[in-house]
């Protein structure tokens, strides 16, 4: 009877498995990344109703559905401080319903994160191959931000999915090309980066300067600058502008030109200037920067690995410019945000892919460094992560969503709404700002100009500023007393 041989036959069997592994790994890995974007964005679209600002943008995209596409439209009076692309992306995801819902609403949000992690995996898998390309796509949603902003009816991650593509079809534009030397751009793909810039400004005037505080310090570290005026630049910057040329146009023969750029000069000035009662917030420079990495921890801890000088020796000039891109990605844009006085940490979140990639940059090196040991502790550290964040998503969707909702009840005050206004008759409102109740209120609500255009036999609501006020109004009959979704008395009333 032969002795079995079993030292010799497990080690070919555990390398058999490893190799059947890696080959299962990469071919497995875009199914993987599918599931994961499923898990992180999908899982949460329908739970509780719409909080906060989603009400706002969900009411404006169920105008879209009656005909308002061309710029946005709230109580039916334009409403220009953001340009029409989100509510657009709500009215096309809710098409197949016939009207919106709070998961049509989220969906534009879920659509434009999977195609930023789509689009940051193709980038790595290029440059680094498989395996870097599966950690980024796995830690790009793993941020405090994406947790909140991801599924919502909120504008910053559509802002988001176009600001990355813009940027991964400029790398496209330019990859293969050596620093220093006279590059070569491929004008299909730069001119698809400034169609997702001009599709950008369309969402959220901001696109922009994150493309542009991006590309100008990459250029200028490569020596690479010409291409700002070349030629293909140039056609690129013209296809771009003329898109956003044509809808302005559009705009002002139904607006008016004054109108329009009254609107783009206050947000500007919201945005670049200190208020007043408060002045510049000094303080800001410390705590914003701050605030930012911790949103995105830990994986933002090993970028800072690639500001160390030894780092600067990728094995070739791809890895070096997909480097450099980050770096540009990631410091000119939180420089130039920290500086502006009026900033909340989502505003950062078209930087969130250039900071993330460093991260994966710094811990693929770790990976790598030579040691066995190390490489498993990274992988192993990787997985109780992920297994973490996936046990945070389930726990916010759970407990953190159903108890940041408890007790706003839109839907019920929506309601009562409706069996005091006859079917057909609109709703009147000044002042009002709580859109939630609107939107489930689900029929017209316009806007009053002043207390004396409240027609004969109409119904109004009233903030408690404007009751206490009421005499203005002329007379009034008092139909009840609710309360909106921060608890504050609103008055529904009727002109006699």
């Amino acid at each position: 009877m032969k002795r079995w041989q079993g030292g010799r036959v497990i080690p070919q069997l555990t390398s058999f498995i490893r190799w059947r592994w890696s080959l299962a790994h990469t071919r497995l890995a875009p199914v993987a990344v599918a599931l994961w974007c499923a898990v992180l964005f999908i899982y949460g679209l329908e739970a509780g109703p719409l909080y906060r600002t989603e009400s706002l943008r969900a009411i404006i995209g169920r105008e879209c559905l009656n005909g308002h596409w061309l710029y946005p439209v709230l109580y039916g009076e334009p409403f220009l401080t953001k340009p029409p692309g989100h509510y657009v992306a709500i009215g096309l995801c809710s098409l197949p319903w016939g009207e919106v819902t709070a998961a049509s609403a989220r969906l534009p949000s879920v659509v434009a994160a999977t195609l930023a992690v789509v689009l940051m995996h193709s980038l790595f898998r290029r440059v680094l191959g498989e395996q870097a390309a599966f950690w980024v796509a796995l830690l790009l949603p793993c941020s405090v931000l994406w947790l909140d902003k991801v599924p919502s009816a909120e504008i910053d991650m559509t802002l988001v999915g176009w600001v990355t593509a813009a940027i991964v079809f400029f790398h496209r534009a330019l990859d293969g090309n050596s620093a220093s030397s006279r590059p070569t751009v491929r004008l299909p793909f730069l001119i698809f980066s400034l169609a997702c810039v001009a599709a950008g400004t369309l969402t959220k005037w901001t696109a922009p300067a994150f493309f542009y505080l991006t590309v100008v310090p990459l250029l200028l570290w490569r020596r690479q600058v010409s291409v700002l005026w070349s030629g293909k630049h140039l056609l690129a910057l013209a296809v771009a502008v003329g898109m956003c040329l044509a809808w302005a146009w559009a705009v002002v023969q139904h607006v008016g030109v004054e109108a329009l750029v009254a609107t783009v000069q206050k947000e500007a000035a919201y945005r670049f200037a200190p208020k007043a009662r408060h002045g510049y917030p000094w303080w800001e420079l410390v705590s914003y920067p701050l605030t930012v990495f911790a949103a995105h921890l830990p994986v933002s801890a090993f970028a800072l690995l690639t500001l160390r000088t030894n780092f600067w020796n990728p094995g070739d000039d791809r890895a070096k410019f997909l480097l450099q891109l980050l770096h540009c990605w990631t410091w000119p844009n939180l420089l130039f945000w920290t500086l502006i006085p009026n900033h909340n940490v989502r505003y950062v979140l078209p930087m969130s892919p250039g900071l993330v990639g460093l991260g994966v940059f710094g811990l693929y090196s770790l990976y790598n460094s030579g040691s066995a040991s190390g490489g498993k502790m990274v992988g192993r550290q990787l997985f109780v992560f992920i297994l973490s964040w996936f046990i945070i998503k389930v726990i916010f969707v759970e407990v953190v969503i159903p108890k940041r909702l408890a007790g706003r009840n839109a839907e019920i005050t929506a309601a009562r709404l409706r069996d005091h206004v006859p079917a057909g008759q609109p709703l009147y409102a000044i002042q009002l700002k709580d859109e939630g109740i609107t939107f489930y209120y689900a029929r017209p609500v316009r806007k009053l100009s002043a207390p004396a255009a409240l027609p004969s036999g109409a119904v109004a609501l009233l903030i408690q500023q404007e009751w206490d006020n009421r005499a203005s109004w002329g007379s009034l009959e008092l139909l009840e007393c609710i309360y909106d979704q921060q608890g504050d008395p609103i008055y529904l009333v009727r002109k006699p």
